[in-house]
């Protein structure tokens, strides 16, 4: 009981620091406006704290590269990063099968921070984190929730048929419904938080996607 306390204090701590980063955003078009502002308003209600026997994150030795790098960052980001890595030992880490792609398969670990498959269990709302080691592609991929992520590390982003771009640190980058998009590691780590609102069951990350056949590209 202690350490669930201990654990949901942490986690209260981090919805709120994340809501104060997120308000600080202006840049987004009027769909991603109103995801951000569904995100932020379901962020305000906690959900239930769940330990269990989770798979260690099994890219744990970049967290002292990614401390190192964080440095740099503006003092809300450093925060939202140190508040992350603060909870690393208890999260659900895992890794998205991808056929064909050892490359990445061995060089990307995701977990949800709060979701159904959280440590803050909750059916509403999704919060995750991915590290990349450098230089490694996420592969093109889609959902139906819409989808923002919060730039906390040098890397690129792209949607569609688009050219990658570099959003900026402590920047969002909005997904709107079933758009395919991508991203990937440059040469420092890359670390990133993913927002979803969910208004129905979802697919878990965990499942299987398509992927290139031999390493992924980084050009």
């Amino acid at each position: 009981m202690p350490q669930q306390k201990h654990i949901q204090q942490k986690l209260a701590n981090l919805r709120q620091h994340l809501v104060l980063l997120l308000q600080q955003t202006n840049a987004l078009n009027s769909r991603g406006s109103t995801t951000l502002q569904s995100v932020i308003k379901r962020l305000s209600t906690p959900g239930d704290v769940k330990l269990q026997d989770y798979q260690a994150n099994p890219l744990a030795d970049l967290l002292p590269q990614i401390k190192k790098a964080n440095a740099t960052l503006p003092l809300m980001c450093q925060n939202m990063v140190n508040k992350v890595i603060d909870l690393a030992d208890d999260l659900p880490w895992y890794q998205r099968p991808v056929v064909n792609n050892q490359s990445f398969m061995a060089s990307h670990v995701n977990a949800q921070i709060i979701g159904p498959e959280g440590l803050e269990v909750r059916q509403d709302l999704i919060v995750g984190v991915t590290l990349m080691r450098p230089n490694i592609d996420y592969p093109d991929h889609h959902h139906e929730p819409e989808e923002l992520y919060l730039v906390l590390s040098d890397g690129r982003w792209r949607q569609g048929n688009g050219d990658w771009h570099t959003p900026g640190l402590g920047s969002l980058v909005y997904n709107s419904s079933d758009l395919m998009h991508g991203m990937k590691s440059v040469n420092t780590p890359l670390f990133a938080i993913w927002c979803l609102p969910l208004d129905k069951p979802f697919t878990p990350f965990s499942t299987p996607i398509s992927g290139p056949i031999g390493p992924s590209p980084t050009a």
